[in-house]
């Protein structure tokens, strides 16, 4: 037989049936002076039909009881009572018959049959022994309408647990017990198959796009778990292919579309990205708010995207204000729509303002000697992002005055903001000693000897084939700079910035080495134009420049001041392409500079370009290292003066304690860094430095004799180095890195010292 579960209040009903028939009967039989008889005594009560249920089961939900009075309405509950056991697919009326001192009630009842095997079919996602197990109802039982209608709920219960709920009114779709065989068969539709998926909200992607990234397909039953599936994936996708935060993921069936009869309905996902609501500033009480807002682009009503987030991440470092920063995201304003969020920028302030007193020695004849220093600046005057500066600085060599000041934005308006200014004023001064080489053996040989003595000795800073260090000589060069520039710049993007720099300065120059050594040239006046080249001795011009014939480094008179005037253009990245201004693990930088000094619109004592181009690259490797690039090409024309020559000291190459110097050059680092604790305070380096430099147009003297001296740097010249340092932060000076590296080049070991890292 099939048995339906709507089909059970029908046996209930025939059993009333039966008792109302009972009832009629015994009003038929019994005589008018019958109703004023009293009602017979119960004699006995039995049951009849049960073969596998146990009499004291169905007696103990019978109530009519030998030696009380028979009651129908007793009689008829027992019908009732009977039925609700379950245990039955019908029940008979009851024998009720009459005995010598009362009457025998007999109760007749039709089992339902034993179950033999519980079969599945249509489930996909769950397995029947999970169905099974949910069940109360077993092989060897006689099948119980209650406990099937609670293993129903049950089944029903836990699919809705996975994700199947409220799609149809019962996962049990249909129910089939054989009489014969006991066999009961449970179809089950686990949920409705997907006719079409339908994106809404505030997607930003295409439908189309998000489709294909999804668990569920049409044709595909749905279930929440799926749905909850297709959120993860969609977070996912959005987050690394466009780095952009989902902010709500919502959706199921869509209740108009389903369809009881065919099984199917339509799914909508309503999927929002997160946007900001509303930017928060916790932490700054020096720095003011629209100084720190001006350096974000994230702003209310856009997209949550992380790449953007970083950048402001790295906008505010970039300022050097706060020892920390961080951005967090929180719930937003309304809480009924979870995708609008509150963006919190947490912030640290630091000591921006700092007052120094100072003294040091450098050693060496290319050193500094015993020097002082004072000054005073900061980079946040008054919470506004501006900055100024003086500082002083005396040596037994060197003397230094300048007075600063660096608005990075003109304005609050959107045009004003584009634009920054700076200006200096300067005044420096130095006086170094450098070694002097001998130049060719054969103009020692024929220049006149006096008391046993060379009258004349040709010399030159620059070491040739065949020349040789003299000991215990060196030569002195002294120069002056007084002056001011203005620096203007212009934001293209967040990304490149174009400055303009004109300079006006004062410049005196002065080289000269101690009788009987003289420079191998004659000195004319710079605003005669270059040195001639080629160009005799000339014996007794001891006062000079380097000492060197080149037609690309002017000849100046010592003492006598010159006009060094010059404007500046520049393009290069803002601050913000690496992620972090004093230790960067990531990212690029780069700049490109052109400086023209002309007599003609600048009215400059000299005429000259020189062209710079820097880029350095840096790239996380291993778990927390860092490996780092850097390139220098520097390329001029015209005729420098001394101070502006490309000057490469054991700050660049640092396996070297000479200095280098060059019209042109090409200059190349590679760097590994790794941190030796987890602050990232201490750091061992491995590097290579390589400097390829020249003396542009420097050629060949002839001198009297017509002997040809070579060897001087009018040809390329190549340095390099390999090394290992330590870098270490000392933040109570208020120092992010002090530099210490040991290094081997051409001439031997150096240790080089240095605040900041070398690129």
């Amino acid at each position: 037989m099939t048995f339906d579960l709507r089909r059970v209040p029908h046996v209930l009903i025939r059993c009333v049936g039966a008792v109302l028939a009972l009832v009629a009967a015994l009003a038929l039989l019994g005589t008018p002076a019958a109703h004023s008889a009293p009602a017979p005594k119960i004699v006995s009560v039995d049951v009849t039909g049960n073969l596998h249920v146990p009499t004291a089961t169905i007696m103990q939900a019978i109530q009519a009881r030998p030696g009380e009075t028979y009651d129908p309405q007793i009689v008829s509950g027992d019908l009732q009572r009977l039925n609700a056991l379950g245990y039955f697919s019908d029940i008979a009326p009851p024998l009720v018959r009459a005995r010598p001192n009362g009457v025998a009630i007999t109760y007749r009842v039709i089992e339902n049959p034993v179950i033999t095997k519980i079969t599945f079919t249509g489930n996909k996602h769950v397995p029947n022994d999970t169905l099974l197990a949910l069940m109360d109802l077993s092989v060897g039982q006689v099948f119980n309408t209650n406990t099937f209608r609670n293993d129903v709920l049950k089944i029903n219960n836990y699919y809705e647990r996975i994700g199947y709920g409220g799609q149809v009114p019962t996962h049990v779709k249909d129910v089939n017990l054989d009489p014969k065989t006991g066999a009961l068969a449970l179809t089950i539709q686990e949920g409705l198959v997907v006719r079409h998926i339908i994106i809404g909200g505030d997607p930003v992607l295409p439908p189309a796009l998000i489709l294909q990234h999804l668990v569920l397909k049409p044709g595909m039953e749905y279930s929440d778990e799926i749905r909850d599936k297709d959120a993860q994936a969609l977070r996912k996708f959005y987050d690394d292919k466009y780095k952009i935060e989902l902010g709500n993921f919502e959706g199921g069936i869509d209740p108009s579309s389903i369809n009881l009869k065919n099984g199917t309905a339509d799914v909508k996902y309503n999927v929002y990205v997160a946007r900001v609501a509303v930017v928060q500033i916790v932490g700054n009480t020096r720095t003011k708010d629209y100084v720190i807002r001006r350096e974000l682009r994230v702003v209310p009503g856009m997209i949550v995207d992380t790449d953007w987030i970083k950048a402001d991440y790295e906008r505010l470092n970039a300022t050097q204000f706060f020892s920390k920063v961080v951005p967090d995201i929180k719930e937003g304003p309304d809480p009924k729509k979870p995708q609008d969020v509150t963006l919190v920028w947490h912030v640290t302030e630091q000591r921006t303002a700092s007052a120094s007193v100072g003294f040091g020695y450098s050693g060496g004849i290319t050193g500094q000697g015993l020097y002082g220093t004072l000054g005073i600046s900061d980079n946040n005057l008054h919470g506004t992002g501006n900055s100024a500066t003086i500082q002083f600085q005396r040596g037994a060599r060197t003397y230094s005055t300048q007075i600063g000041t660096s608005i990075p934005y003109l304005g609050n308006t959107p045009k004003l903001e584009r634009y920054s200014f700076g200006a200096n004023i300067f005044a420096n001064g130095s006086t170094y000693y450098y070694p002097v080489y001998s130049v060719a053996q054969s103009i020692i040989a024929t220049t006149p000897v006096v008391g046993g003595v060379q009258s004349q000795v040709p010399v030159t800073l620059f070491p040739g084939s065949g020349s040789s260090l003299i000991g215990g000589v060196v030569s002195t060069s002294s120069s002056s700079a007084t002056g001011g520039n203005i620096t203007v710049g212009r934001r293209l993007s967040d990304y490149l910035i174009f400055s303009v720099t004109p300079t006006l300065q004062r410049v005196k120059y002065s080289t000269t080495v101690p009788s009987p050594y003289y420079f191998q040239g004659s000195q004319p006046n710079v605003l005669s134009g270059p040195t001639p080249n080629p160009l005799n001795s000339n014996v007794g011009a001891y006062n000079g420049t380097f000492g060197i014939s080149a037609a690309s480094i002017a000849n100046v008179n010592t003492g006598l001041p010159y006009q060094l005037n010059t404007i500046a253009f520049g393009l290069g990245t803002s601050p913000i392409t690496i992620d972090d201004p004093y230790n960067p693990r990531r990212g690029w930088k780069a700049s490109l500079s052109e400086l023209i000094s002309s007599p003609h619109f600048l009215r400059s004592s000299f005429n000259y370009t020189q062209t710079t181009l820097d880029v350095a690259r840096f790239f996380p490797v291993l778990k927390d290292a860092t490996f780092g690039l850097h390139g220098v090409a520097d390329l001029s024309t015209g005729v420098i003066p001394p101070s502006s020559l490309f000057t490469f000291s054991d700050q660049q190459t640092r396996g070297y304690n000479t200095v280098f110097y060059g019209t042109d050059a090409y200059f190349g680092q590679a760097e590994f860094r790794q941190p030796l604790t987890a602050d990232r305070k201490l750091s061992l380096a491995v590097f290579a430095d390589g400097l390829r430099y020249r003396i542009r147009d420097a050629s060949p003297l002839v001198d009297p004799y017509t002997n040809r001296i070579v060897g001087y740097p009018g040809e390329w010249t190549n340095e390099g180095d390999v090394g290992i340092g330590l870098r270490f932060d000392v933040p109570q000076l208020g120092l992010h890195t002090v530099r210490i590296d040991i290094a081997r080049g051409a001439n031997g070991t150096h240790t080089s010292f240095g605040i900041g890292q070398s690129f």
